[in-house]
């Protein structure tokens, strides 16, 4: 498998939504429309996707996802000409919806492939080693604040997924054993304050982002509460919170990189697969 094919096929996926959003907003005429099967995504996923990648459960999901979004897709092109703007903008929610999904899932395999190459030691300092393992970089600790504009936006990402499942192993127990940094501390915060802060023209994504960030980890802090709590059904409320500003969070930070992508600023997705 060619190590770009994570990130062009999730990065060409958002584009082709960004247009869509365009074609609703009046502010394109066309849309070409290709069927799921011969996408940029569609090809690479009934592709060497399938050949290499069906073993993992998110690759699995993802095909009946992309073709559930290219379904919708028509729909919402046939809309657009003969339908109300409420009638559009409802299909274009679900468009959005299933959109997220897909980054979604396309990041998830894409760490879950990172995370299943071989590994040489990982037992000394299991969480740096990971990250070494996964980024090929020095992470430095919280005082050495100057050198943490290594983490770059794909970084941060797929980072941030990570911390996601192991939120999710530390709800167990009723949260007794759950310690969460503060959203600054992590590494998305890390990169919104040391990275994403410094280019301006992004300002408006940026704080998008940092809003849903901060409320991704306060609802977090709340489930854990409530956990402790023995308060089942509103902690399961607050979690699935927690789920849905994730995906949003791994979806802003997608858009980002297409916008870096876009402004010639870097010249291709993030690589992390190291071969």
């Amino acid at each position: 498998m060619k190590q770009i094919d994570f990130g062009i096929t999730r990065i060409s996926h958002v584009v082709w939504e960004s247009e869509l959003e365009e074609l609703v907003q009046h502010r394109r005429k066309t849309v070409h429309l290709s069927s799921h099967q011969n996408c940029e995504l569609g090809i690479w996923l009934h592709g060497e996707g399938i050949r290499e990648l069906y073993h993992l459960s998110p690759i699995r999901q993802l095909v009946d996802v992309h073709e559930k979004f290219h379904r919708s897709a028509l729909h919402l092109l046939s809309l657009v000409s003969s339908s109300t703007p409420e009638n559009v903008e409802k299909e274009m929610q679900l468009v959005r919806s299933l959109s997220r999904d897909i980054v979604y899932l396309i990041t998830e395999a894409e760490l879950d492939y990172l995370e299943h190459k071989p590994l040489e030691d990982f037992s000394a300092h299991p969480f740096k080693t990971m990250i070494h393992r996964l980024f090929n970089i020095h992470i430095p600790d919280f005082g050495d604040s100057g050198n943490r504009g290594v983490l770059e936006v794909s970084q941060a990402r797929l980072m941030h997924l990570r911390w996601s499942r192991q939120l999710l192993k530390a709800f167990q127990h009723w949260g007794r054993d759950a310690i969460l940094e503060p959203a600054e501390a992590c590494f998305v915060g890390i990169w919104i304050r040391e990275v994403g802060s410094l280019n301006r023209q992004y300002e408006a994504s940026i704080r998008e982002l940092d809003e849903k960030h901060q409320l991704f980890h306060q609802r977090a802090e709340e489930t854990i509460r409530l956990l402790r709590r023995k308060s089942f059904r509103k902690s399961e409320e607050a979690y699935q919170d927690v789920v849905l500003l994730g995906r949003e969070v791994l979806y802003l930070l997608t858009r980002i990189e297409m916008a870096l992508l876009q402004s010639g600023e870097v010249t291709n997705p993030i690589n992390l697969l190291g071969h």
